[in-house]
C-alpha cells in the first residue's frame, strides 16, 4: 500500500501554462517559486517508446503541491475540454514493485520514463485503476531532487 504520507502533489493538466498559472494563483492565492519548467522525457508507452515534450509549474505551497503541465495532444498529458486533474503525485520506496503490486489488482502501466534505448525504467511510472484515480509513482530515492523545484531558483 502507498503510504498517504507519500502523496506530495496533486497534477492538473491545462491547456496553456500561463494562463493555468494565473488562474491557481488568484483561485487559491498560492505563488510559483519559478518560470514554468521545461522537460523532454524519454517515455515508453502501449504504442512504444517515444520522447515527450511539456512545460510544468509547481506551487511554492505544499505538501499536497499543485503541479501543472501543459496539454501535449494524443498523448497521456491530454487535456480534453478545458483542464482537468490528472495525477496524484507518490513517491514510493520501491518503484518496480509497486508497479508490479498494482498491475496485479488490475490497474493498467501507462508510462512509465526510460532511458535513451527503452531497455531501463528511470524513474516516473503512470499508473490507472479502473476507477480512473491515476498516479504518478517516484523513487523516493528523487525526493530531494524532485522537491527542489517548489524552492525559488
Amino acid at each position: 500500500m502507498i503510504d498517504y504520507a507519500d502523496v506530495f502533489h496533486v497534477g492538473i493538466i491545462v491547456p496553456d501554462i500561463e494562463r493555468g498559472m494565473d488562474e491557481i494563483a488568484r483561485r487559491f492565492g498560492v505563488s510559483w517559486p519559478r518560470p514554468p519548467g521545461a522537460a523532454s522525457i524519454r517515455v515508453r508507452t502501449a504504442a512504444g517508446v517515444g520522447t515527450l515534450s511539456s512545460r510544468y509549474a509547481y506551487t511554492a505551497e505544499g505538501p499536497p503541491y499543485v503541479e501543472l503541465i501543459e496539454a501535449v495532444p494524443g498523448t497521456v498529458w491530454e487535456a480534453g475540454e478545458g483542464s482537468r486533474i490528472h495525477h496524484l503525485g507518490a513517491f514510493v520506496d520501491d518503484l518496480d514493485a509497486e508497479v508490479e503490486r498494482l498491475t496485479a489488482e488490475g490497474a493498467e502501466l501507462e508510462m512509465e520514463t526510460v532511458s535513451e534505448d527503452g531497455s531501463r525504467v528511470l524513474g516516473v511510472s503512470y499508473v490507472n485503476s479502473a476507477l480512473g484515480v491515476r498516479l504518478e509513482l517516484l523513487p523516493s530515492a528523487s525526493r530531494e531532487g524532485i522537491l527542489s523545484v517548489t524552492k525559488p531558483a
